[in-house]
C-alpha cells in the first residue's frame, strides 16, 4: 500500500471517530464554530460530516469519499447518516485488511456489492409494517431523542400521511409548537439565482398567466411593497430580461423581499392563496393589477425547482376550480393526463403540518430543528416501507445470515456489528430489552451507500 492509499485511509477513520460520538439515543452533540452566526451544536452526522475539512488535503479527499455516504443516506432517508459513515469506515478498514492479504482491489469491490445487494435481500425478512399512532410515536421519539417533539411529528404525520407537507420553521418565542393548514407543492423556478430564498414568511402573491414584460407594469405593486415592508411573490408563466434585472436590482439596493419565480400552475396558486389570476380571461392586464388583486399567504418555502405554499386564505372559488378539474379528470382517457389532473387535485386538497420551533437560545433551537427534521423524515419513511428493531440490531442479525465464503459477504459480515458497537459504546443496553425501532428505509440506505462508497475509496491508488 503507497503512501497516498494510506493517507486516504487516515483521513476516513479521522472523519468516523469525530462523527460516531453522535449515534445512538445517547450520542454526544458537536459544537460547530461558524465564523457568521451563533455556534451550531448537533448531533446529525451529517450536518457535521458538511463541516469537517482536515489540514492534510490527502486524508481530507478519503473523508471526503465516506462523506458521500452520508449525504445519499440524507437525501434517501433523512436520517442514518452517521450510521452510514461508520458503516462505511468499517468496510474500508475491513477491505484494507484484505488487500494486504493479497486480494486485488477490483476483485473486492465487486463482491462487496455482490455481498451488499444480498444482505439487502435479507433485510425484508427482518421488516414489519406499522399501523398503529404507538407506532409512529415510538419511532420518531426514537429518532429525535424526545418524547414531546415526538409526539408532536407522529400527530403531524397520523394527520398528512407519509407523502404530506410538514414544514418547520425557528422562532424566537422559546416554545415549540404544531399548526395546520392549507398547503400545496407546486413546480417552480425561481427566475434568476439572484432572487435565492429559502422562505417568504407573510407574504403578498402576484399571479399572472401570461409574460411579465416590462418593469412599469407592476411598479406601483413594488413600491407598494417597499412602503409597507411586505414581501412579494410574483408567480408568472415567464419574464423579459429588462423586469428580471430591474427586480435584481430593486433588491439589492432596495432591499425589496421580493421572489419572482417562472410556473405554469398559475391557475391553482391563485386559488390557494386568494389572488385574482391576472389574465385576459378575467379581463385583466397587468398594468390594471392593483393591491386588491393580491393573494397572500402565510408561508412560501423554496426548494430545487419547487415550491411549498402554506396559506390560510384559500379563493371563495376554490370549491368550483376543484370541481371542474374533477370533471375533466372523469371525461379524459389519456394516462399521462389523468396522472396529473390527480397530483392536482391531491395538492390543492392537502392538509399540512407546520412545526414552529422555539428554545431559550438560538444554539438549542437550531439543533432540535435538526432531530425534528430527521425525525420526519425516518417517520415518514417507516409509514411508507415498514420498521425494524433498532440499536444497531438489525445491522447484527443481517450480519448473522452471511454464510457464504465469498470475501465480500466475509467483509460485510464483520463490517455490519460495528454499528451495533458503537450505538452501545454511547448508550449501554441489553440487546434483549430494546425497543427502538428504525425505519427499513434508513437501513437499507446505510448498507447501500455505505458499501458503494468503500468500494470505490478501496479501488483508489493514486492522488493528483
Amino acid at each position: 500500500m503507497n503512501k497516498a492509499q494510506r493517507a486516504l485511509f487516515r483521513g476516513v477513520n479521522k472523519l468516523n471517530n469525530i462523527v460516531k460520538i453522535t449515534l445512538g439515543p445517547n450520542g454526544r452533540n458537536v459544537i460547530i464554530d461558524r465564523k457568521n452566526g451563533s455556534p451550531l451544536i448537533t448531533n446529525d452526522g451529517v450536518t457535521i460530516a458538511k463541516e469537517i475539512t482536515l489540514p492534510n488535503r490527502q486524508e481530507n479527499l478519503g473523508a471526503d469519499v465516506i462523506k458521500q455516504a452520508s449525504l445519499k443516506t440524507n437525501t434517501e432517508a433523512g436520517d442514518g447518516t452517521t450510521s452510514a459513515i461508520v458503516l462505511a469506515t468499517a468496510i474500508t478498514n475491513q477491505a484494507r485488511r484484505a488487500i494486504a492479504l493479497g486480494y486485488q482491489p477490483i476483485q473486492l469491490k465487486d463482491a462487496l456489492l455482490t455481498a451488499a445487494h444480498k444482505a439487502l435481500e435479507i433485510l425484508p425478512q427482518h421488516v414489519r409494517q406499522i399501523h398503529r399512532y404507538e407506532d409512529l410515536l415510538q419511532v420518531a421519539t426514537n429518532s429525535c431523542a424526545n418524547f414531546t417533539d415526538g409526539a408532536m411529528v407522529a400527530k403531524a404525520l397520523s394527520k398528512v400521511g407519509p407523502d404530506g407537507l410538514i414544514s418547520l420553521e425557528m422562532n424566537q418565542t422559546g416554545t415549540t409548537q404544531l399548526s395546520f393548514t392549507n398547503g400545496v407543492k407546486i413546480s417552480a423556478k425561481i427566475a434568476s439565482p439572484y432572487l435565492n430564498t429559502k422562505v417568504l414568511h407573510q407574504t403578498k402573491v402576484l399571479v399572472t398567466n401570461g409574460t411579465v414584460k416590462s418593469i412599469q407594469e407592476i411598479l406601483p405593486l413594488l413600491e407598494d411593497s417597499m412602503q409597507n415592508k411586505t414581501p412579494l411573490l410574483i408567480i408568472a408563466d415567464d419574464y423579459s430580461p429588462e423586469v428580471i434585472n430591474a427586480l435584481v436590482l430593486n433588491r439589492a439596493k432596495a432591499g425589496l423581499q421580493i421572489v419572482a419565480v417562472r410556473s405554469t400552475a398559475t391557475t391553482d396558486c391563485a386559488v390557494i392563496t386568494n389572488a385574482t389570476l391576472i389574465s385576459p380571461e378575467n379581463d385583466l392586464t397587468l398594468s390594471h393589477a392593483t393591491t386588491a388583486h393580491l393573494g397572500t399567504a402565510n408561508q412560501v418555502i423554496f426548494e430545487h425547482e419547487q415550491m411549498v405554499i402554506l396559506s390560510d386564505e384559500k379563493s371563495p372559488l376554490f370549491e368550483q376550480h376543484l370541481n371542474l378539474l374533477k370533471d375533466e379528470l372523469s371525461a379524459t382517457t389519456d394516462d399521462y393526463h389523468r396522472t396529473r389532473l390527480k397530483e392536482r387535485i391531491a395538492n390543492l386538497t392537502t392538509t399540512a403540518g407546520l412545526i414552529s420551533v422555539g428554545c431559550p437560545t438560538e444554539a438549542e433551537t437550531m439543533e432540535k430543528r435538526l432531530r425534528i427534521e430527521d425525525a420526519v423524515a425516518a417517520t415518514s419513511n417507516a409509514m411508507r416501507d415498514g420498521v425494524v428493531i433498532g440499536g444497531g440490531l438489525t445491522y447484527l442479525k443481517i450480519a448473522k445470515s452471511l454464510n457464504s465464503r465469498d470475501i465480500g459477504e466475509r467483509i460485510l459480515k464483520r463490517a455490519l456489528p460495528a454499528i451495533y458497537r458503537q450505538i452501545n459504546r454511547n448508550y449501554h443496553f441489553n440487546p434483549k430489552d430494546c425497543t427502538a425501532v428504525d425505519a427499513a428505509t434508513v437501513i437499507k440506505s446505510v448498507i447501500q451507500n455505505a458499501t458503494s462508497a468503500a468500494a470505490i475509496l478501496i479501488t483508489t491508488g493514486a492522488i493528483i
